[in-house]
């Protein structure tokens, strides 16, 4: 890194510990490798997103607390908002749950679990809880072949939450532990008595490109925050300080550690005025496996990224603007990198509680590592990472090491408006452009027989693509009654991409529905609609794109108060019985049930 850089990163580093360091008396009283690739295969039409296997499972039932583990992902939507940086700690609170500890149990067709959450103490010195919980599935499913597979899904987590609160101050702890474990069940088109070419250029058997179905993923996680308990007040000096330590390890062998830093310091200027000052540093290492075989070929990677975000505070009446920038230096990857984001938003108030308009200019920064691209699609190939697919003249190339995905410029505006204590709503637009943003494609090989013939396995490699997206959202949410609650939301989304033809798996449009209702008082009937357009996977057998059915997934809950301690309750998924696909390969759970018991106590 030349002498440039290196003032540049450590500028940015000391300007909130000069900064704080000018305010301790205030502050007291207030938180690669290159690679020649041979007769290898890419389509050129490609691109995917975030969504995951079996049923969409929506517990209606919210008994769980602020800490948990959900058994699938949902799909991925672009956030009109700038990001935000990630906070180490714990925000500081007291419990939000309306008891004191439960215990849940439960059993269905296809899945069954249990919950336990314990709170130790809540008062106005502490707050201490303890969580460990389970859910298995254990079904089997219908896959295109008409062949019926077993699906197994097994989640296990646990959870420490502790804070401590003083005068004017508070520390937190926070600890997570997560286990999933799950197979690659999805179709695949290998011959495992042919010979194909790997992207090295290889001739080897298919047998030795069918890895073991069976993988897990494990997670920990630990956040220390600490800082005044005035952080969001406007007028007072206050300031948060936390680091976090994360690990990630899987079957395969792969292990990640995340060290992480951040901080905020808020100084009011006058009586409307502030200024604001964000940091965060990130850094993972990826370590791998010493494998021996062609399926995989693995490599070491590590990533820092620095991020300082100073803006200013105008708070008036009816006008609400905040302008500042986003400063980050990247190290590590395949060279080093300074981006600077913008960041300014304007929220006018146009009727006092009845209706406001917003807009902004912003941008987004996001490091990719493999835990990151795991989250998102938990059928990615181990060592996807190190070989992304990227394109600048419309034929692919394997790059080194995940590329860093960003939105230079994105450009929002909308409105919220409440029509009355019942009805509120908000839409808006969105419309920003993406470099490296992240698709998934099935993993290929070509037969080494005929190079035109190429089939797929049930493995996903990664795209990086650049392009726009355009936007448009919407909110609405109806309270007519104390009995009935109603929220939609709606989103709409025209990709334009520079390489590839769809936007592989991304929707169109998705609608989604959730109300609750209590025909009697100890009686709660929900009803949960998830709808998706149809979705476009690239088939590399046919060389050609498929496109997957539109996705209308029905759930109803129930649950029936036997006292104010004992409930029972009951949750039906997929009423449709849709057979939908989340991915090529992949079929999802039809109808399914479960029903329960809850304690609280």
């Amino acid at each position: 890194m030349n002498m440039l850089k290196q003032y540049i990163v450590v500028a940015l580093a000391m300007l909130p510990i000069v900064t704080l360091a000018q305010t301790t008396d205030t502050l007291t009283t207030t938180i690669e490798r290159d690679v020649d690739v041979v007769n290898t295969y890419l389509p050129t039409i490609s691109n995917p997103t975030k969504m995951q296997v079996a049923p969409i499972m929506d517990d209606t039932m919210s008994y769980k607390p602020s800490f948990k583990y959900s058994v699938l992902n949902k799909v991925q939507v672009v956030k009109t908002a700038p990001d935000s940086l990630d906070a180490a700690g714990m925000s500081f609170y007291a419990s939000q749950s309306p008891y004191k500890s439960l215990l849940k149990g439960f059993v269905g067709n296809v899945n069954a679990g249990g919950q336990f959450f314990y709170n130790i103490g809540n008062s106005p010195l502490y707050h201490l809880s303890l969580e460990v919980g389970h859910d298995s599935w254990y079904g089997k499913l219908k896959q295109e072949n008409d062949e019926k597979v077993k699906c197994p899904i097994n989640d296990t987590w646990a959870g420490v939450d502790f804070a401590r609160f003083f005068k004017k101050t508070a520390l937190s702890v926070d600890m997570q532990f997560k286990n999933n474990m799950y197979e690659y069940y999805g179709l695949q088109t290998l011959d495992e008595s042919q010979d194909y070419i790997t992207e090295l250029g290889d001739k080897v058997k298919g047998s030795e490109l069918v890895e073991e179905a069976k993988q897990r993923n494990t997670i920990f996680d630990i956040n220390v925050g600490f800082g005044n308990s005035l952080v969001n007040k406007r007028d007072v000096v206050s300031y948060f300080l936390g680091a976090g330590f994360g690990t990630f390890s899987n079957k395969t062998g792969i292990n990640q550690i995340d060290i992480r830093f951040n901080g905020k310091l808020r100084l009011p200027i006058k009586k409307n005025y502030l200024f604001d000052v964000d940091l965060g540093v990130n850094n993972f290492k990826i370590s791998v496996p010493d494998y021996e075989g062609y399926a995989f070929n693995f490599a070491e990677r590590s990533h820092t990224d620095i991020q300082v975000r100073p803006h200013f505070g105008l708070d008036f009446d009816h006008v609400d603007l905040r302008v500042g920038l986003n400063f980050v230096v990247e190290l590590g990857d395949e060279e080093d990198s300074f981006y600077m984001i913008p960041d300014m938003f304007l929220n006018l108030n146009i009727a006092d509680d009845v209706a406001s308009l917003y807009g902004g200019i912003t941008g987004m920064y996001r490091a990719n590592s493999y835990r990151d691209v795991v989250a998102m699609n938990k059928f990615v190939s181990p060592d996807a990472c190190n070989y992304v697919w990227k394109s600048t003249d419309g034929t692919f190339v394997p790059r080194v090491n995940m590329p860093t995905t960003q939105n230079p410029i994105a450009l929002v505006a909308g409105l919220r408006s409440r029509f009355s204590n019942k009805v509120s709503l908000d839409a808006g637009i969105d419309y920003r452009s993406f470099d490296d943003e992240l698709f998934f494609v099935n993993r290929g090989y070509m037969r080494a027989s005929n190079k035109d013939d190429v089939d797929y396995t049930n493995l996903f490699g990664i795209i990086s693509e650049n392009g726009k997206l355009f936007t448009v959202k919407g909110e609405l949410n109806i309270t007519p009654t104390e009995r009935f609650s109603m929220l939609v939301k709606a989103r709409y989304y025209k990709w334009t991409l520079d390489y590839i033809e769809e936007a592989w798996y991304k929707p169109k449009y998705e609608i989604a529905l959730d109300s609750r209702f209590y025909p009697m008082d100890r009686l709660l009937v929900t009803v949960g609609i998830n709808l998706q357009s149809e979705r476009y996977g690239y088939n590399q057998t046919l060389k050609e794109k498929e496109k997957l059915d539109m996705l209308v997934d029905i759930n109803l809950g129930a649950e029936y108060k036997l006292s104010s301690r004992l409930s029972l309750f009951a949750q039906f998924n997929n009423v449709a019985g849709q057979d939908y696909r989340r991915w090529l390969g992949y079929s999802s759970y039809r109808f399914n049930a479960n029903a329960g018991v809850l304690f609280k106590f």
